[in-house]
């Protein structure tokens, strides 16, 4: 692998006189020299000549090998010793041949300088003084051999310029020294940093735990660093893709193909992909692999880092583990709640049911009393049922708001007018105060405002022995017509430690044991209260003094509304339009397979002067409508033979006058999204067991005429 990834200047590092170029170079000169030697003084002085050359070219080898492990210095020291002894062996066979007069053998001796002189210059790295300690032998020489020539050969006229050209050259041989020797130390520095950098990024490398590779395009081999091939327990080396191609997990085959391929013919420049590979002993482990394609003119590669994935992916394999069964334990949940919401609804349905039909008829006083007591409980159990349900709606995110236009102030009354009795019945006193620039009308959730304001007033009157009770209402403008509004409900009650203040939005929490055995309740109103008011964009604050009463604040955000317009409002308070507060002669058909629950529906449509056919599945109600001439339908969802959903898929599906008849789903499914689940499937409404008399009867007469009924149902839900 350190072949791949080596230093491309490297080779800068080594000792130039001891490379095999440059030692069959100094072999081939002293041949040449020697033969010149021989030429000129026979075999004796030839053999000695390259004896001593011999000698020390290969005493520098030796050298520099046997201190290859020491520091540079050291190493330095014993290059620019040996060396000066060659340069002294070329010096003195250069000065014998000069000795000889023959003007040939200046020539060859003045060349044999020159090249000692080139030699010193580009041999080896070394600083200024070890440059001029070895040019000065070969550079002296020469320098005497050229002035020897000049005045001895040429007039004095040609002598004079000729001595100068001499000591230029052998300047110019210094002057190149030392630009040589600047080149080389930059040289020098850029291998360096160069190395530098590659050694941190090696080590980077390391650190991670990642591992690299190179994939060669043209030679289809793929070559893996020392460390990924460790933890794959792959050989060390290079394999063909082919083989790498076998590891590859068949799930990431295909992508990693066709990722290789475009990458092979350049459409893109690399990928990130998780790849599972096989590794020694056969089993797969997950990698991310970044790869990026290099193209360096005479090669074009794919150079690529990977990632050990084990850890993390199992990691999401563990959180997908814990997903799942937290999602299995909500979906439980939700299914027991539901569960236990239709079972509990179905009986109480009956019990409220016929607690309305005997609160209709004439009873004594103390029959009267007690029905109002059977009523009173069952809104209570009904209450916490929804309490309950509206906490599991919270918890799992689906419950949502939903505001529509009406008049606040009015809704607000109408909470007061509920709870008066109540506080009369204390001795305390209900009062209502409202800021004189209050808006008109709002856009808001009227059913979670009353939840909240309603359960503010209540837990109020429950904790106030004497005195009374406020509720201050003002709003706060903002732009756009936006503002939030601030509902004060101030009480002269027990009030709440500031050590419990903090636990009271908890849910299930109250002030102590005590309060619950006391008072009663669960402690989900407020819990429920604040996150509906956050839901809202507000929210519940509570200030207290234990002993001297409480003011907790709720405050949510709305809009200003336009207020509607008069003939709309004659209409709606029945001056104009058309009366649709009447059941009278309307023929109902009312399917439900649980006997009391049609008899609570006929005790409370008897009043209204409707004809009723009853029917026990979807079967009998198909039936029915082909059979009868039908106003609108009240249909059970959960019978024998034919449920409800069926039903209602079939009457909307059909062909006949009855598949536009209003149906109205009565049922006890009251979880988060029944009721948009059920208006999805063709109902025209929907009512939730236990049925509400006023409720039933309202929502009848808006899905027989909802034009016209439309005002009359804004102000009820108001």
């Amino acid at each position: 692998m350190a072949e791949i990834f080596k230093n491309p200047l490297d080779e800068a590092r080594a000792p130039r006189g001891v490379s095999v170029g440059m030692a069959l170079l100094g072999a081939t000169l002293g041949l040449f020299s020697s033969a010149i030697l021989l030429h000129h003084y026979g075999w004796m002085w030839a053999l000695v000549f390259l004896a001593c050359m011999s000698a020390a070219q290969a005493a520098l080898a030796l050298a520099l090998h046997h201190y290859r492990g020491a520091p540079a210095p050291v190493r330095a020291r014993v290059s620019h010793r040996v060396n000066f002894g060659l340069v002294a062996v070329w010096t003195v066979a250069a000065v014998v041949l000069f000795a000889t007069g023959e003007r040939s053998a200046w020539v060859a001796a003045m060349s044999m300088m020159i090249g000692l002189v080139f030699h010193v210059v580009f041999s080896a790295k070394r600083d200024r003084m070890s440059d001029l300690v070895l040019l000065g032998v070969p550079g002296t020489a020469l320098l005497g051999f050229m002035l020897f020539a000049s005045w001895t050969g040429y007039p004095l006229w040609i002598a004079i310029p000729a001595t100068l050209a001499s000591f230029g050259a052998v300047g110019t041989f210094y002057s190149a020294s030392a630009v040589v020797r600047k080149r080389s130390a930059r040289l020098r520095a850029a291998v360096a940093a160069a190395d530098a950098v590659n050694t941190r990024l090696e080590f980077a490398l390391e650190a991670s735990g990642d591992g690299y590779f190179e994939v060669d395009f043209a030679t289809q081999m793929f070559t893996p660093n020392p460390r990924l091939a460790q933890w794959l327990g792959w050989r060390s080396g290079s394999m063909p893709l082919t083989h790498l191609a076998e590891l590859v997990h068949p799930d990431s085959y295909d992508e990693a193909l066709n990722n290789f391929g475009l990458s092979l013919t350049g459409v893109i420049e690399g990928w990130n992909q998780d790849v599972q590979v096989r590794i020694a002993g056969g089993a797969y482990r997950w990698i991310h692999m970044r790869a990026r394609v290099l193209d360096t003119g005479d090669k074009r590669s794919l150079i690529g880092v990977a990632m050990d994935l084990s850890e993390r992916k199992a990691m999401e394999e563990e959180l997908v583990a814990a997903r799942d069964e937290a999602e299995a334990s909500n979906r439980a949940k939700s299914e027991f709640l539901a569960n236990m919401s239709h079972e509990i609804r179905t009986p109480l349905n009956g019990v409220l049911g016929m607690a309305q039909a005997l609160q209709a008829e004439p009873l004594t006083a103390d029959q009267t009393e007690k029905v109002a007591v059977i009523l009173d409980s069952g809104k209570s159990l009904t209450a916490l049922l929804n309490d309950v349900l509206d906490f599991s709606k919270i918890e799992a995110g689906k419950l949502e708001i939903t505001p529509v236009a009406g008049d606040f102030l009015h809704t607000m009354k109408r909470v007061r007018q509920l709870f008066l009795p109540q506080a009369e019945e204390k001795g305390l006193d209900l009062s209502m105060r409202i800021a004189a620039d209050f808006p008109e009308r709002l856009v808001y959730d009227p059913v979670r405002v009353r939840q909240c304001v309603s359960n503010l007033i209540s837990n109020a009157i429950k904790f106030t022995a004497s005195g009374g009770v406020e509720v201050a209402i003002r709003a706060t403008p903002f732009a756009e017509g936006a503002c939030e509004v601030s509902i004060a409900v101030r009480d002269t009650g027990i009030g709440v430690r500031p050590d419990v203040q903090a636990r009271l939005f908890s849910a299930f929490t109250q002030a102590d044991g005590a309060i619950t055995r006391k008072y009663g309740g669960t402690g989900l109103g407020l819990a429920i209260s604040r996150r509906l008011a956050r839901l809202m964009g507000g929210d519940i604050t509570v200030e207290s003094e234990e002993g001297e009463g409480s003011t907790f604040t709720l405050s949510f955000r709305a809009q200003e509304a336009v207020a509607e317009e008069p003939d709309r409002l004659q209409s709606a308070d029945g001056g104009a339009g058309k009366d649709v507060r009447s059941l009278r002669g309307k023929r109902v058909l009312l399917t439900d397979d649980n006997a009391v629950n049609r008899q609570v529906i006929r005790l409370f449509l008897a009043p209204q002067g409707c004809d009723l056919i009853e029917a026990t599945n979807g079967k009998e109600a198909l039936d029915a409508l082909q059979t009868h001439p039908i106003d609108i339908v009240l249909l059970d969802v959960h019978m024998p033979v034919m449920d409800g959903k069926e039903a209602i898929r079939r009457i909307r599906s059909s062909d006949r006058p009855w598949a536009g008849v209003p149906v109205i789903a009565l049922t006890a499914d009251a979880m988060s999204g029944d009721r948009e689940r059920y208006l999805d499937m063709g109902m025209t409404n929907y009512i939730s067991k236990p049925v509400d008399q006023r409720e039933l009867v309202a929502r009848m007469l808006s899905a027989l005429d909802p034009e016209a009924a439309a005002p009359e149902a804004r102000r009820m839900g108001a």
